[in-house]
């Protein structure tokens, strides 16, 4: 057995794969540390999920292997997750036996006495590239609360095509400025705000992204306690949510490639 684990708590790993099914397969790692799913949009964004190893009830993977990485059908696991609805709190357990072999999922309902075996096909994974992200995102810095930052952006206008985010280390700080047909519209935050708990700004970034992208993760944000904003001098956005469940965390990572720089 390569990799098998069981959690308790399926409804937030639900709602958070949920939120961020912007593509038809997500590729599944298990690793020592915990289980990442991935999923990219034609190299322009790439949101993964990370269930650290302390979520699982248990949590066990055969180290003397090489990397366990496989893909599978996105709606297909989320479907399955949400078998029993809103209806409690299953367990849930996942096994993987070799490479080609299926993903197993057992779905307990205790209150119900019901059982759920199910079998999804695994997909060899071609062309996965392991560079981390975040270490392109290492300029500029902020960390934020999920929900002013979710707020600041539903201020802006949500039909436009464009966004741009500035980090600066002088007034106005961090502003967000939408372009569309109906004009520009315009929010700062100060780097003293309430909402603010981390400022890092070295360098003055400037870019702009497909608002579009930016919204896709809008509805996994509802679920976070913090965000943490970051960027780097090529212009990649990073945007790292941080979700709470029986005082364990789970982690969202979000990247998006900028258009073009501004100055």
């Amino acid at each position: 057995m390569l990799f098998c684990a069981e959690i308790t708590d399926v409804r937030i790993i639900y709602n958070v794969l949920r939120s961020i099914a912007i593509k038809d397969y997500v590729i599944l790692r298990p690793m020592e540390e915990g289980l990442k799913a991935t999923l990219d949009e034609m190299k322009c964004v790439e949101t993964s999920a990370y269930i650290p190893a302390t979520m699982f009830s248990m949590y066990q993977i055969n180290s003397t292997s090489t990397d366990i990485i496989f893909k599978v059908s996105m709606k297909t696991l989320v479907e399955i997750l949400n078998i029993f609805g809103d209806d409690g709190n299953p367990n849930l357990k996942l096994s993987y036996k070799s490479p080609g072999s299926p993903l197993c999922i057992v779905m307990n309902h205790n209150e119900e006495n019901i059982t759920i075996d199910c079998e999804i096909r695994t997909m060899n994974v071609e062309d996965y590239n392991d560079i981390s992200l975040a270490d392109e995102c290492n300029l500029n810095k902020v960390v934020i609360n999920a929900s002013i930052f979710v707020e600041l952006l539903n201020r802006l206008d949500n039909s436009a095509d464009e966004l741009k985010v500035s980090l600066n280390p002088d007034p106005p700080y961090l502003t967000l400025v939408t372009t569309g047909i109906a004009g520009e519209s315009e929010v700062n935050i100060s780097k003293s705000a309430e909402s603010i708990t981390v400022y890092q700004c070295t360098k003055t970034t400037s870019s702009v992204y497909s608002f579009s992208n930016i919204r896709h993760i809008l509805k996994v944000m509802g679920y976070a306690d913090k965000v943490a904003i970051s960027t780097g001098e090529s212009g990649l956005l990073g945007l790292q949510l941080v979700i709470s469940s029986d005082e364990k965390q789970m982690y969202v990572e979000y990247y998006v490639t900028s258009q073009y720089l501004t100055d």
